[in-house]
């Protein structure tokens, strides 16, 4: 009869050490996997910052690249009274400067986006210049304006339409 109160005393005493000793796995499992990682709350703040200046950035560059379209550059800038070479000089002009206005944006974005964003410009400068080569110094702005617009009908594909398909695939991969 002893030997069976002490069995049955031993039984009682392994089952609730096993049921302690599992609670206790599972509980450091638990709190294992809601550690957080060190650092992630800095990463995180650093993510509630720099995300809406990213943001802000490629909206800036499509804005620009926007603005320096041959088709919304011309329209924008077109002034009867002046000659071809006077336009030509004032589209050259305010591309290079819508540029240098946005040159801060590339810290926020990918080279590849800044590169295509740097092509867009040169290449709008140079078929500006080529237009501008196909009319007569003594020709009018609006002469250079469809100059402009002839060539851009006959690219395929506008650099600053690449550029901007380009920024449009790189804001999908960051949202």
């Amino acid at each position: 009869m002893d030997y069976i109160l002490l069995f049955r005393l031993l039984f009682v005493i392994v089952t609730i050490g096993l049921l302690l000793g599992a609670a206790l796995i599972l509980i450091r499992f638990w709190f294992g996997m809601n550690k957080k990682q060190p650092g992630t709350d800095i990463r995180i703040e650093e993510q509630k910052i720099i995300l809406p200046l990213r943001l802000q950035a490629y909206e800036r560059i499509i804005l620009f690249l926007e603005r320096i379209s041959p088709n919304n550059l011309v329209m924008r800038l077109s002034k009867p009274e002046m000659t071809s070479v006077q336009f030509q000089s004032l589209l050259v002009k305010t591309v290079r400067e819508e540029f240098d206005y946005n040159l801060s944006q590339q810290i926020y974005i990918s080279f590849t986006a800044w590169e295509l964003v740097k092509n867009a410009k040169e290449e709008t400068i140079k078929l500006i210049n080529v237009a501008s080569g196909r009319v007569p110094e003594s020709g009018s702005s609006g002469e250079l304006a469809k100059s402009i617009f002839d060539l851009a009908v006959e690219n395929d594909k506008l650099p600053v339409i690449v550029a901007i398909d380009e920024i449009k695939k790189e804001i999908q991969k960051i949202l």
